[in-house]
């Protein structure tokens, strides 16, 4: 078995395009992603979204090109998700490829990236495409400084009980919540970490210190120190008085943290 080529990708989306538009039920379907935004590398998958006609169960459509899907495509396992009212299968091809198929009801199909209309039989995707909806994500300061302090506390307490692995999971998820605030910060949505890589490097780069290569308590509660304090960074450019609220409980259990194994 070989890696997918992009002539392979570009003959699986048009296939998928085919089958779409022979199924009257699919009104229109937009290319999304790199693809879709003329940005394709060697690596890109493929997205599609499609507008359901508003007559039809958007859930059964789905269902059916799942199915659909695995008959006419070398498919060697897929996922279901959902975002509102979008239903997205995913497909994982036999060459390592992945196709995510969209299935939006079109009365509430919107534009906010970059598109491809690859067809559209009654104007909805066109118009949506031109008229793309403005959208930056709102940081959720206090939200996410309730869910850090957690993690920092139980990130300690697992290095101290000896479960290293636990306790890099909450490390873990300090990182990635001070990454997600600073992408948000910058206008840039987080959930996949799209545009962290282009992040002002003294924003990003203290989180190296972070990161570790073996897991003894000390090297993993000296790491929770420094995403710790990465955090605290991040929170203060957003919710000042917030950080140095949480600054002194959370050091203070960290340094009695670290005191605790140093004996």
């Amino acid at each position: 078995m070989t890696l997918f080529a992009p002539s392979d990708r570009d003959a699986t989306l048009a296939r998928v395009l085919q089958l779409l538009e022979a199924d009257p039920r699919i009104e229109a379907a937009v290319i999304t992603g790199s693809l879709g935004a003329h940005a394709a590398d060697r690596w890109s998958d493929i997205d599609v979204s499609t507008l359901v006609a508003d007559a039809q169960d958007c859930e059964r459509v789905a269902d059916d090109w799942i199915a659909r899907l695995y008959r006419d495509l070398p498919v060697a396992h897929h996922y279901r998700t959902a975002f509102g009212t979008t239903i997205v299968p995913g497909f994982l091809l036999n060459n390592g490829l992945e196709v995510d198929l969209g299935f939006t009801p079109a009365g509430e199909f919107t534009v906010w990236a970059p598109v491809r209309v690859a067809f559209d039989r009654t104007g909805t995707a066109t118009r949506a495409a031109e008229t793309p909806v403005s959208w930056s994500p709102t940081p959720d300061w206090p939200g996410e400084a309730g869910f850090a302090w957690h993690d920092v506390l139980h990130a300690c307490v697992a290095a101290n009980r000896s479960k290293p692995w636990q306790a890099l999971f909450y490390l873990q998820r300090v990182r990635t919540r001070t990454l997600g605030l600073a992408s948000e910060r910058h206008g840039w949505e987080a959930d996949e970490f799209a545009r962290v890589d282009e992040l002002p490097a003294p924003e990003r780069d203290p989180l190296l210190a972070s990161l570790v290569n073996e897991l003894g308590p000390a090297s993993l509660l000296r790491a929770i120190e420094v995403a710790t304090l990465a955090f605290l960074d991040e929170l203060r450019r957003g919710d000042p008085v917030l950080a140095d609220r949480l600054e002194p409980p959370l050091l203070t259990f960290v340094e009695a943290s670290r005191a605790s194994v140093a004996r």
